[in-house]
C-alpha cells in the first residue's frame, strides 16, 4: 500500500513538472509561431563570429547579419536561432521548472547560461572552420546533424547537473 501512495505521489510530481514546463514555454513557442527576431542580436553575433574567424585567419566580409565566407563569397545566415536563445531558454524552462528554490535556480542559471551561450558561440564557429577547412558544403550537415543535437544533449547534461545538486540537498535533509 505503501509503495502504491508513493507512486502515485512521484506521478503527480511529474505531472506537475510537465505542466510548469509548458507553463514556461509558452513565450518560447510564441517566439517560433510568430517568428519573431531581434536582428540586433543578430548582427552583434554575426560580427563576433566574423571577428574571431578572421583572426584565425579566414577572409570574411559581413553584411549585417550575413556573412560571406572565402574568396567566393559562401554566404552564411546568422539567423535568430544562430545566436543561441532556443537552447539557454529551453535551460531556464526546464530549472524553473524542477524543484528548488528560486534563489538555488538564480544561483545557478547565472552560472550555466553564459556557458550555454559561449557553446553555442563555439558550435557556430566550428561548423564555419570545418567549412572553411573541408569545403563550405559540409557546414550545414554539421552543423543540422550533429552540432544542433549535441547542444540538446548539453542542455539535458547541464540540466541534470542541477537535478542531482538538488536530489543530494533532498536527501542529505532525510
Amino acid at each position: 500500500m505503501g509503495k502504491k501512495l508513493s507512486k502515485q505521489k512521484d506521478l503527480k510530481k511529474v505531472l506537475w513538472f510537465f505542466i510548469k514546463l509548458n507553463l514556461f514555454l509558452i513565450p518560447f513557442y510564441a517566439v517560433i509561431y510568430f517568428d519573431l527576431k531581434y536582428e540586433p542580436a543578430q548582427i552583434a553575433f554575426a560580427t563576433l563570429v566574423s571577428f574571431f574567424i578572421s583572426l584565425i585567419g579566414f577572409k570574411v566580409i559581413q553584411d549585417g547579419f550575413i556573412l560571406y565566407l572565402g574568396n567566393n563569397n559562401f554566404p552564411i545566415d546568422i539567423s535568430f536561432d544562430c545566436i543561441g536563445w532556443k537552447s539557454s531558454y529551453s535551460l531556464i524552462a526546464l530549472v524553473a521548472a524542477s524543484p528548488g528554490s528560486i534563489k538555488k535556480k538564480l544561483i545557478f542559471l547565472l552560472k550555466w547560461i553564459p556557458m550555454m551561450l559561449l557553446l553555442n558561440f563555439l558550435r557556430v564557429l566550428i561548423a564555419i572552420i570545418v567549412g572553411f577547412l573541408f569545403g563550405f558544403n559540409y557546414i550545414m550537415p554539421l552543423h543540422d546533424y550533429f552540432l544542433q543535437p549535441l547542444m540538446i544533449f548539453v542542455v539535458l547534461f547541464i540540466w541534470m547537473i542541477y537535478i542531482n545538486s538538488e536530489e543530494k540537498i533532498y536527501r542529505s535533509k532525510k
